[in-house]
């Protein structure tokens, strides 16, 4: 007998992307067009100039690329600069050098001068002289390159040592030679000199948790560096063949597992000034996590997040930048399922002695004022919403700017927050995600948003909620493309009050007397939210090309994803695959009731974390979806990763039954239906053996399944291959669903 589910149907939120023809999308087109052109328009590098209420972006002019310039308070446009321009001043005695195909990477120095990279080089083009300026030439096998604007200093990385190159001096530069070709390299001092395999310099750490997605720090001033080492001799190998090779050769890689030995770090600052190199004294124990890392303002100071092993508690520490010596824990947090911090401090603007602080502590990621003590001013913000990030703050320092998600995640808007009194101005209003960019001086916010009907559009508005007109009002891509109706809406889980949102795509020319196949799109793990209300077919135009095909696709976000508080986020905790299958059956009962949807053909696809919820619903659910598609799957959690997995499942020895249950090698003979398992060789996030050990085990029990590897691709595969994927798994559902 089926558990009985409540089930309220909230009203529902539908929006048809209007046609006015009836061309069919091809698998070629949704993978390699859903970006370029089957995607909205957008404006190319925008951004805000240093001064002045200017901003900037890369537009084409006789179908060429231009840099354009638009001034507040009217919006004067001026085309300023074109690609062949820039050219001609890097190479105007070069003919046979490559011109540019696009605008390249750019930044602004000055109102008055950019920074560009191209050929392995940083150049300054200068307006009032029109002239380029060679600023550094890096090794071709340069990487992790961070630059810093106020000295011209350049950190980088080649192979597992850190270097940093001094570059104020450089000479303008009329008619460099190939971008490809030799020439000497500036002054350039080797930080490191013991960087090998299983030491690790200047990289990101603790495999790119807690926010951590770089390895070097820049004091304000450019006058000190911050950076990683990471030792790893006590991780163990793991192998990863190259396939390339005649034989095939082996590549180890150091991957910690769940339970097992991790690496270690340490944080060192490189003082210029001094021409020293400290260790900064983060103590034992040797296995913690160093997160979040900012300098004062006065580079007297570094802030590190510090995060236990067991991730339950996190202090806030003090060092001082001219000795690296520990000062003092300015506050420690502490929960009991586990703490994330993933933001670094964020000084007041103005004020040395303030800084801002995100956290969950409350439930939901929150504001927190505090002084340079340790001292907590005050919460500055408590609505329940999910703060994703602070945007900066006006020019006196008054009022704080930030992007928050609304309770149910569907929306995401922009907010002010005066500092003295507490008062929230909501700044964006219509519904649908918006992604915003404040002035530097704070007066100006350029706001670029989508929904679910409309494709993209930016606007001007100033802190006060003003708007000065559009910049941009993309038109539908697609319009010409036979019609999809997308429809949002909520179910309420068996706790009988929360909100699980979902969103269902309509076959083409939908009759609903007709009965429908189904394929449900699962992820369903932390760290990703898969509906939200904004243009859908800037995410994954494919649901669009199977609901042509005449399949229903239904997506709904489980507890456990993100952007909806830590309660929410926090229920799967030490037991991965649990709620999210129930949550995810919930959304399958509302599936079966409706009238148009045939419950004999139910299909089930996901990657990672996706691949493992669709593995368990194949065979700890065998009796709900005919076809599985699996990607990239984690099977057991004792093979994945340390920092991700002993924050939601504890450690082996500490959780045993979860991980038991949790082992999808356990489920083996259960399997019923057609399910295909794919991976890719070279997967380094999710490791082989996940899959591999799977199809061992269906051998040894004589269960039938489906198994296809993508030879040399990692997690992801991308690029031209990914259209073969696509196939792959379109096909598999056609024939068996």
């Amino acid at each position: 007998m089926k558990k009985r589910i409540f089930i309220l149907l909230l009203a529902i939120t539908s929006a048809t992307i209007v046609q006015s023809q009836d061309k069919l999308f091809t698998i070629d087109e949704v993978v390699m067009k859903q970006r370029t052109s089957l995607a909205p328009e957008r404006l190319a590098q925008l951004m805000w100039l240093p001064k002045g209420g200017k901003f900037s972006y890369v537009g084409k002019r006789n179908e060429k690329d231009v840099l354009i310039i638009r001034t507040m308070p009217e919006l004067k446009s001026d085309t300023v600069l074109t690609a062949e321009e820039l050219y001609n001043s890097l190479y105007s005695n070069n003919p046979n050098e490559k011109k540019f195909e696009k605008f390249p990477a750019i930044s602004w120095l000055t109102n008055s001068s950019l920074k560009y990279f191209y050929g392995q080089s940083f150049y300054l083009y200068d307006f009032e002289t029109k002239r380029t300026k060679l600023l550094v030439k890096l090794p071709k096998n340069a990487e992790n390159i961070d630059y810093e604007s106020n000295t011209n200093r350049v950190a980088y990385t080649i192979e597992n040592n850190i270097y940093a190159s001094d570059i104020a001096s450089a000479d303008y530069i009329d008619n460099l030679p190939s971008a490809s070709g030799d020439m000497a390299l500036n002054k350039s001092d080797m930080i490191s000199i013991d960087g090998s395999y299983g030491i690790v310099y200047g990289q990101a750490v603790h495999r790119n948790e807690f926010g951590i997605n770089k390895g070097t720090f820049w004091s304000p001033n450019g006058n000190r560096l911050a950076y990683y080492r990471m030792q790893e001799n006590l991780v163990t190998d793991y192998p990863v063949m190259d396939l390339s090779t005649v034989p095939a050769k082996n590549k180890n890689i150091k991957y910690p597992m769940a339970g097992a030995a991790s690496h270690t770090v340490k944080v060192f600052i490189k003082d210029f000034k001094r021409n020293r190199n400290i260790e900064v004294q983060t103590a034992e124990p040797a296995e913690q996590y160093l997160t979040n890392i900012a300098w004062s303002p006065d580079e007297e100071f570094l802030y590190i997040a510090v995060v236990n092993r067991e991730q339950n508690e996190m202090k806030l520490n003090l060092y001082d930048g001219n000795t690296g010596t520990f000062i003092k824990t300015l506050f420690t947090e502490k929960n009991e399922k586990y703490v994330e911090p993933e933001k670094s401090v964020v000084f007041v603007k103005g004020d040395k002695r303030k800084f801002i602080w995100m956290s969950e502590r409350d439930g939901f990621n929150q504001l927190y004022l505090y002084s340079v003590s340790g001292e907590l001013i005050k919460q500055l913000s408590s609505a329940k919403q999910h703060i994703s990030d602070l945007l900066g703050f006006d020019e006196k320092g008054n009022a704080a700017f930030y992007s928050a998600y609304s309770e149910d995640g569907m929306n995401k808007y922009t907010y002010s927050l005066d500092l003295k009194t507490g008062k929230t101005t909501k700044l964006t209003s219509i519904d649908g995600i918006h992604n915003s960019m404040l002035s530097p001086d704070g007066n100006y916010i350029i706001d670029q948003f989508s929904n679910i009907n409309s494709p993209r559009r930016v606007v001007i508005i100033d802190n006060k909620a003003r708007e000065y007109g559009s910049v941009l009002n993309a038109l539908n891509p697609i319009y010409d493309y036979q019609k999809t109706e997308i429809k949002l809406g909520k179910l309420i889980a068996s706790d009988k009050k929360t909100e699980l949102n979902y969103r269902m795509i309509l076959p083409s020319n939908f009759d609903a007397t007709k009965k429908y196949p189904v394929l449900v799109y699962v992820y369903g793990g932390p760290h990703a939210q898969m509906i939200t209300n904004s243009w859908l077919a800037a995410s994954d135009m494919w649901f669009l090309y199977m609901a042509q095909q005449g399949y229903v696709v239904f997506t709904l976000d489980n507890r456990g994803s993100v952007n909806r508080g830590f309660d929410f986020e926090s229920a799967t905790f030490r037991h991965f695959g649990n709620v999210e299958m129930e949550d995810q059956l919930l959304g399958v009962d509302f599936l079966k009731q409706q009238k148009f949807v045939d419950e004999k053909r139910l299909g089930v696809y996901g990657w990672s974390f996706g691949g493992f919820m669709s593995t368990s619903f194949m065979t700890r659910k065998p009796d709900v979806f005919k076809v599985g598609v699996a990607g990239g799957p984690v099977i057991d959690w004792r093979l994945y990763e340390i920092m991700y997995t002993e924050r939601y499942m504890d450690t082996p020895k500490e959780n045993p039954e979860g991980y038991k249950e949790s082992d999808l090698h356990n489920y083996v003979k259960n399997l019923k239906g057609k399910l295909l398992l794919i991976h890719g060789t070279n997967d380094e996030t999710v490791v082989w053996q996940h899959s591999l050990s799977y199809i061992k085990k269906c051998v040894d029990e004589g269960v039938l399944v489906d198994y296809f590897v993508y030879p040399g691709h990692a997690h992801n595969v991308l690029g031209p291959n990914r259209v073969h994927l696509m196939k792959k798994i379109t096909q598999y559902f056609k024939e068996n669903l």
